[in-house]
């Protein structure tokens, strides 16, 4: 596998050389500028197009990015383009690709491979959800670019015994694609002559990718911690004649007391390994500088874009932005980092034609799938305020899980004397922006309306809970709430910032009720920390109070029952049930076989099965889209009020402001 997963001109230490270097070497004291441009985590969108409004957008698409990188490059003689992953996956269009398969690749170039080749990019960094469609199709994806993909911290396990997250020596596995490259650049300097750079990239991915993606690379895949990689890897990189080393981390910043081995987020420990000259990192679809999120962490420079001093970027998500770092070099013996310069460039309506048309024809496929019909619509579809009451989109997710999960006792393949619940997430709630929601308007529902519905391409597994497991599940999606005061007519915002809505489990097939004024029981890494609070009360099996020994199926998928969002117990020992199939694909069978049974027409009921349970007299806000559909959903439910005339809050453009009553 490893001989087809990377291009054969580019191995560890060999170069891509120019013949018109010139020989004489650079005189002590001659200056050159080096840019750095980065792109990550485009997840699949190459057009300026929203594929669930099924219109353009100028709000994101590497084909408005590429503008902005052919710009950047006519400013620099000096440049070299560099993407850090999480590319093929994520749009309509990365999902029809993989949903044709590698026999679709056997005919034609995957569409943004084409892309990326188009814009020439120099080196790519493998992601996270590079390994959602197996590595079977990851490896045909590859084969397919004009540039290498590297990885330092990814390797395939020598047996099925030793896959998994290992600290094994190096050497003792196989790279799955190379570790790093050291690209050989014709550069021009400051005394007007052409010389050699070289340009050592290194790369990685977060090794939670084992837990992720569990069913596609267990007994195959082995991975170790970033920062020792790092440690082993960027000597070996100098030792080959690297003038700079460039870090590619598909991981973000997390400040940690003690370094936990094999942590996601490692990119503020990753800068204190010595030899790294600059950092683009991704994962965490934030800008650096800049972001918030990241104001106050030691050793980083929110402002200039440096952590621990050394110049690092992170350029949004979906092509929003364009990072750059630009260094100043200097001959000394070899070329010295002697200053850096850190920016970000918003992209805007223009779009680069070449990488449109690159993809043309996969997504003229795309939208003629996504425009297949599924059912007739009775009722909207809407989730503005999913976190803090029931809806549908949510509820038909859940149906058709455990509609799924009851199929397979019946057919022998669960154990018949268990309830079958399920579990699942609103996936689009406002991370992204005011429209970043699932909003469905009745009438004709497409496959395209289901990608709206489910975004991700998870696959269903199964997983054996007792009770006590069972109420600690719901107990880590109550994080999601701030600790609401007992004070009343206090103004208090009730979701916390840092807990993503695909990591809220609603879990169908019981009762219960939450009290989010009590404190949290459980921290984000799934520590207790709480042991005598609770928020998760009333919680009920057909009337019953569930027993801490009472056992049930809960069918959810992939992401979760593997480990995702640190859930306490749910680590993949408690999965009883794999499928390969795609939940979405679950989802759409279920809604045509509802609608097959009522004349073609999908009419769902809300079922009421959990509530927040707000102290008498608590002003808890949270803030939703503003738009006429948000608002009108905000009226039809008894529990939220929308408060036009809210000032005292700052919030982006398109959101407003809605009261949650007790």
């Amino acid at each position: 596998m490893k001989s087809s997963l990377f291009i054969a001109s580019v191995v560890t230490g060999t170069i891509l050389v120019s013949a018109c270097a010139t020989t004489q070497g650079p005189k002590p004291g001659t200056s050159m500028q080096v840019r750095l441009m980065q792109t990550t985590d485009l997840h699949a969108y190459m057009k300026g197009y929203d594929y669930f409004a099924q219109k353009p957008t100028s709000d994101y698409g590497l084909a408005h990015t590429a503008v902005l990188i052919e710009q950047a490059r006519s400013e620099s003689a000096n440049s070299v383009l560099i993407d850090n992953g999480d590319v093929i996956q994520g749009s309509a269009l990365g999902d029809y690709v993989a949903g044709e398969g590698v026999s679709y690749l056997t005919q034609q170039t995957h569409p943004v491979i084409a892309a990326l080749n188009t814009l020439q990019y120099d080196v790519a960094n493998l992601g996270n959800h590079e390994f959602n469609f197996g590595l079977e199709f990851l490896q045909a994806t590859l084969s397919q670019a004009d540039f290498p993909f590297v990885s330092a911290n990814t390797f395939i396990a020598p047996s099925a015994e030793s896959s998994g997250k290992k600290d094994v020596p190096f050497g003792s596995a196989e790279p799955l694609v190379e570790p790093y490259v050291i690209l050989q650049r014709d550069f021009v300097a400051s005394d007007g002559r052409t010389h050699q750079l070289n340009i050592g990239v290194i790369g990685f991915v977060p090794p939670q990718i084992m837990n992720w993606d569990a069913h596609h690379l267990d007994g195959k895949i082995q991975v170790q911690d970033m920062v020792k990689a790092a440690e082993h890897y960027i000597p070996v990189m100098r030792e080959q004649g690297a003038d700079i080393v460039v870090a590619v981390p598909h991981s973000g910043l997390q400040n940690f007391d003690h370094y936990p081995q094999f942590a996601e987020q490692a990119s503020l420990q990753l800068a204190k390994v010595a030899g790294i000259d600059a950092i683009l990192f991704g994962h965490q679809h934030r800008v650096f500088p800049g972001a918030s999120d990241y104001d106050g962490l030691p050793g980083v420079d929110n402002d200039g874009g440096y952590i621990h001093g050394v110049p690092a970027v992170q350029p949004g998500y979906w092509g929003s932005h364009l990072g750059l770092i630009d260094l100043q070099l200097r001959y000394d013996q070899g070329w010295q980092v002697a200053g850096s310069q850190v920016s970000l460039r918003e992209i805007d309506e223009r779009t680069l034609a070449q990488v449109d048309a690159s993809v043309a024809n996969a997504h003229s496929e795309t939208l003629q799938r996504l425009n297949q019909p599924v059912a007739s619509l009775q009722t909207p579809l809407r989730n503005h305020f999913a976190m803090v009451a029931p809806e549908l989109t949510v509820q038909l997710i859940n149906e058709a899980q455990q509609t799924h999960g009851e199929t397979l006792q019946q057919q022998g393949i669960l154990p018949t004397d268990l309830p079958v619940l399920s579990a699942a997430a609103p996936f689009r709630n406002g991370s992204q922006g005011a429209s970043d929601y699932t909003s469905i308007a009745a009438g004709e529902l497409t496959l395209g309306n289901l990608s709206d519905l489910y975004v991700y391409p998870n696959t269903l597994q199964v997983v054996r809970v007792n009770g006590a497991q069972l109420r600690d599940w719901l107990e880590m999606s109550a994080r999601a709430y701030e600790q609401i005061s007992m004070q009343p007519e206090s103004n208090e915002w009730l979701l916390r910032e840092d807990v993503a809505s695909y990591n809220f489990d609603i879990i169908r097939g019981v009762t219960y009720e939450i009290q989010p004024h009590h404190p949290a029981r459980f921290d984000a890494d799934g520590e207790l920390i709480h042991s005598r609070h609770h928020r998760v009360y009333n919680l009920r099996y057909q009337g019953q109070l569930i027993s801490r020994d009472d056992e049930f199926l809960v069918v959810t998928n992939n992401y979760r029952a593997s480990g995702g969002g640190n859930f306490p117990h749910l680590d993949g020992s408690l999965t009883v049930y794999q499928s390969a199939e795609q939940t979405r694909q679950l989802v759409a069978d279920y809604l045509r076989q509802q609608a097959a049974m009522n004349e073609g027409v999908l009419a769902p009921e809300l079922d009421i099965h959990w509530h927040l349970a707000l102290p008498r007299g608590a002003r808890a806000l949270m803030q939703s889209a503003g738009s006429a559909a948000a608002r009108e959903e905000a009226a039809q439910l008894r529990d939220i009020e929308y408060l036009p005339d809210y000032d005292d809050h700052e919030f982006d453009e398109g959101f407003a402001v809605y009261r949650v009553l007790p």
